[in-house]
């Protein structure tokens, strides 16, 4: 099983670029208005094609949840060595959780949240993203 997300972007292959560092993997499919990424890990079917992109018309951003501290350094260090450009944010107390996360943003906008849980927490809270899309909150659909 993996979730499908369909994306509308300006530019195809700036947008592959920036997926295939992010993913750390090719593209399953490629054409000169659309590319798509079949991933078992994380299990996602990533669709970019060609058109109006369309970033902050309802989605907050999207996750990509990890399942230890070791599994977000490496990502860090993917990150960082594909020159892909990320805010840490540590500690973040959000949707009545604790965690650390990168935040990226992708060529057209759209933002994305690799995080790990770290604990519990007692209120909705807020973490980075509400203050750079203030018409959303962190765990917003």
């Amino acid at each position: 099983m993996r979730v499908h997300i369909s994306l509308n972007v300006s530019s195809v292959a700036e947008s592959a670029a920036f997926y295939e560092a992010l993913f750390g993997a090719p593209a399953s499919k490629r054409r000169d208005d659309y590319v798509n990424f079949r991933l078992d890990t994380p299990a996602i079917h990533l669709a970019l094609q060609q058109g109006d992109s369309q970033a902050g018309q309802g989605a907050s951003h999207f996750g990509i949840e990890l399942p230890d501290q070791d599994s977000l350094a490496a990502w860090r260090a993917r990150l960082d060595g594909a020159g892909v450009a990320f805010a840490p944010e540590d500690a973040a107390q959000c949707c009545y959780a604790t965690a650390d996360k990168l935040w990226l943003t992708d060529p057209d906008g759209y933002r994305w949240e690799v995080w790990v849980r770290t604990g519990e927490y007692a209120e909705m809270g807020a973490t980075r993203v509400t203050a750079e899309a203030s018409s959303a909150a962190c765990c917003a659909a």
